[in-house]
C-alpha cells in the first residue's frame, strides 16, 4: 500500500511539473506563431535558420594548399624601431599577397603570434597554413648615416617543421625593396609556383625613391594598424602619411593611406566636415592620378566611396578591380562585406566576412562582424556562438561583449546574461556609458543609470549611432524617477547644447535626432517632429541599412513622446518586419515605450 501511494505521489509530482512547463512555454510559443505571422520576414529567416543553422565552427583543422603566413619579424634593435619591423613583416605579406595561387594569412592573424611560444606545428594548425615564413630584422644605424638592414628569414613546412630556404640579407637601407623581392620571390620558387608578369611585376614594385619618405608611411601604417581603433591613433596616420607625401609628392601608396584615414574620420563622424571631406578626396584622386591600376589605389578608391558617399554601385566596382590584382586579400573582402551591410545584402555580408575569416582565422574583429550582423538579421544563436569564437581569440576584446550585450537584449530581453557580458567591457571604452546606462534602464536602476552616464568626465556621448549629451539621457533616468523638475532642466540644457552642435554639423542626423528628442520633451512638436524627420532624411534606411536604423527608432520615440501613438506604431511595425535590432523582447524591456502599452496596437505588435 505504501508502495502505491509513492507511485502515485510520484506521478502527482510529475503532472504538475508538466502542467506548470504547459503554462510558460504554450503563451509563448502561441506569441511567437502570432509574431511570426504578423512580420513574415522573421518567420522567413527562422524557417531557414532550422535548414541551414549550423554552429559556429573553428576554421583551425582546415589546413589550405600553398598557403603561408608570414610571423611578425622579431626586432632585434631599438624598441623605436618597432615600425620598421611590423612595416618590413607587412611588405614581404603584401607582395605575397598578389600572388594569385598563394594563401597568405592576413597581417592581423600573423600578429598574434607576436614572441609566442607556441610551436610552429601549432601556428600551422591554428591558421590553417602549410607553411610558415619567420625571421629577425635589425637595423644598425648612426644619427649621420641611415646604415645598414640585416634581415634573416626562414621558410619552414608546417607538417614535419622542415626547414626548406633561409638567408641572411646585410645590406645597406637602400636596397630595401631589393630585399623584400628577394624573399617574395624566393618563397614562390620553393613553393613551386610560376609567377603572372602582372604578379612579378607586383613583386617586385618599388614604392619610393625617398628613404624618408618610406618610413613616414612606415609609421603611418604602424598606427593605422594598431589593434584597438583610437582617434589619437587616426591622427598620427594623418601625421605621418602627409609628412611622407610631403617629401615624395608621387608616392603613390602614402596618398592611399591618407586617403583612407581622412575618410575613415568622416564615416565615423568624428569629422564630418566639408574640409575632411575635400582632404579625402584630394588624397585619393592624386593615388589615382599617379597609379591607376593599382589595386591599392582601386582599394583606395572602394573605401572612399562607401565611407564618403555611400555609393555601394561605384564601390563595389572599384572593389572588384582591387580583387583582380589582391586575389587573397582580406581588406578587400571586408570592404565588400561593409558595401553589403550599406545594402542591406545580410546574406552576402555573411558569406563575405566568413571567407575573410577563412584568410585570418585569429582575426577577432571577424567573428564579431559575423556576429554583428547575425544579431541585425535575429539568428541569436549564431550571434552568441560567434562572439564566444571571437573571445576564444582575443579575451580582453570589448566589441565582442558587447555585441553580447545587444543580443541577449533582443533575443530574450535578458538583463542578466547581458549584465555579465557587459561587465567584459573596459569603463574606459566609448560605449561603456551608454550600455550601461541602457542596461540600468532595462534593469529598472534609473540611479544607477545616471551614475554610469557620469562615470567619465565627457559632457557627450558620441559613438557611431548616435550623439547626446549626458544630460538628455539623464534627463529621461529623472523622468522614471519621478522627478519632472529636474528633468526639464536637463532637457533645457540638453537643448541648447544640441542646437548649437546641429548648426555645427548640419549633416550629421545624430544631432538632429537628439534635438528632435529634446524638442518632444519640452512641447516643441512642430520642431520635433521636423528635427526627427531631418535626421531619417539625411540617412535613410535606404541608403544604409545599418546606420539608418536609429534614426527611425528616434522619429518612433519623438511620436511617442509627443502622444502620436499611431504614427509611432507606424514606425516600430517597421522596424519589426526589417532586419534590425528591434524585437518583441527589447520593445518590452524599454521604457521609452511605456506611453504605448495599452494601445491595442502595440498590444497586438508584442503578443
Amino acid at each position: 500500500m505504501d508502495i502505491v501511494i509513492l507511485i502515485l505521489t510520484i506521478i502527482g509530482i510529475v503532472a504538475a511539473v508538466v502542467f506548470g512547463f504547459l503554462q510558460v512555454i504554450v503563451p509563448f510559443v502561441k506569441r511567437e506563431v502570432r509574431f511570426s505571422k504578423r512580420f513574415p520576414f522573421v518567420a522567413s529567416l527562422e524557417a531557414a535558420e532550422k535548414s541551414r543553422y549550423q554552429p559556429f565552427v573553428d576554421t583551425r583543422s582546415k589546413i589550405a594548399v600553398n598557403s603561408i603566413a608570414v610571423l611578425p619579424l622579431e626586432n632585434l634593435g631599438s624598441a623605436e624601431d618597432e615600425y620598421f619591423a611590423a612595416g618590413m613583416t607587412e611588405e614581404i605579406t603584401s607582395r605575397l599577397a598578389a600572388i594569385r595561387d598563394l594563401g597568405v594569412i592576413s597581417r592581423t592573424s600573423a600578429n598574434q603570434y607576436a614572441k609566442t611560444n607556441k610551436t610552429i606545428r601549432q601556428i600551422g594548425s591554428e591558421l590553417g597554413v602549410e607553411y610558415i615564413l619567420e625571421g629577425s630584422v635589425r637595423w644598425a644605424r648612426t644619427p649621420d648615416d641611415p646604415g645598414r638592414v640585416r634581415i634573416t628569414p626562414q621558410l619552414i613546412r608546417v607538417f614535419d617543421d622542415t626547414h626548406l630556404w633561409a638567408d641572411t640579407y646585410d645590406r645597406v637601407l637602400d636596397d630595401i625593396f631589393e630585399i623584400q623581392s628577394d624573399i617574395a620571390q624566393k618563397v614562390v620558387e620553393q613553393l613551386g609556383i610560376t609567377l603572372l608578369e602582372q604578379e612579378r611585376k607586383a613583386v617586385e614594385k618599388r614604392w619610393t625613391e625617398n628613404l624618408e619618405a618610406y618610413h613616414a608611411y612606415l609609421r603611418a601604417r604602424y598606427f593605422a594598424t594598431r589593434p584597438h581603433f583610437s582617434i589619437d591613433n587616426w591622427k598620427m596616420v594623418v601625421e605621418h602619411a602627409q609628412r611622407a607625401v610631403q617629401l615624395d609628392p608621387c608616392f603613390t601608396r602614402a596618398y592611399v593611406e591618407l586617403s583612407k584615414a581622412h575618410a575613415k574620420f568622416y564615416f565615423f563622424w568624428y569629422d564630418h566636415s566639408e574640409k575632411r571631406r575635400l582632404l579625402a578626396r584630394s588624397a585619393v584622386d592624386r593615388a589615382a592620378a599617379l597609379s591607376s591600376d593599382s589595386p591599392q589605389v582601386h582599394l583606395a578608391l572602394g573605401l572612399h566611396h562607401l565611407w564618403v558617399y555611400r555609393d555601394p554601385k561605384k564601390a563595389l566596382e572599384e572593389l572588384a578591380l582591387a580583387e583582380r590584382g589582391l586575389p587573397n586579400s582580406g581588406e578587400v573582402i571586408e570592404a565588400k562585406a561593409a558595401v553589403f551591410e550599406l545594402q542591406g545584402r545580410w546574406d552576402d555580408a555573411l558569406d563575405a566576412y566568413k571567407r575573410a575569416f577563412e584568410l585570418s582565422p585569429r582575426d577577432a574583429s571577424l567573428p564579431t562582424a559575423i556576429a554583428i550582423v547575425s544579431w541585425i538579421i535575429r539568428r541569436y544563436e549564431l550571434a552568441i556562438d560567434a562572439c564566444d569564437q571571437a573571445l576564444a581569440i582575443a579575451p580582453n576584446e570589448a566589441w565582442p561583449y558587447l555585441t553580447k550585450t545587444f543580443t541577449y537584449w533582443s533575443w530574450k530581453g535578458d538583463i542578466q546574461k547581458s549584465r555579465v557580458a557587459l561587465r567584459g567591457v573596459p569603463k574606459d571604452h566609448a560605449w561603456s556609458p551608454w550600455a550601461w546606462y541602457w542596461q540600468e534602464i532595462f534593469a529598472k536602476q534609473y540611479h544607477e543609470a545616471i551614475n554610469q552616464l557620469f562615470s567619465t568626465p565627457d559632457e557627450w556621448i558620441r559613438i557611431k549611432i548616435c550623439a547626446r549629451p549626458k544630460l538628455l539621457l539623464a534627463a529621461f533616468a529623472y523622468e522614471l524617477l519621478n522627478e519632472p523638475q529636474r528633468a526639464l532642466e536637463e532637457y533645457e540644457s540638453a537643448r541648447t547644447m544640441l542646437e548649437k552642435e546641429a548648426k555645427l554639423y548640419p549633416d550629421d542626423p545624430r544631432y538632429h535626432g537628439s534635438l528632435g528628442i529634446a524638442y518632444a520633451c519640452l512641447g516643441n512638436k512642430e520642431n520635433a517632429i521636423k528635427q526627427g524627420k531631418q535626421a531619417v532624411k539625411i540617412l535613410p534606411i535606404s541608403k544604409d541599412a545599418f546606420y539608418g536604423i536609429p534614426y527611425v527608432q528616434d522619429l518612433a520615440h519623438i511620436y511617442t513622446i509627443l502622444g502620436e501613438y499611431d504614427a509611432a506604431l507606424d514606425q516600430l511595425e517597421y522596424l519589426l518586419s526589417i532586419p534590425s535590432w528591434f524585437s518583441a523582447s527589447w520593445i518590452a524591456i524599454d521604457p521609452r515605450w511605456d506611453r504605448l502599452r495599452d494601445h491595442p496596437r502595440f498590444q497586438e505588435l508584442t503578443k
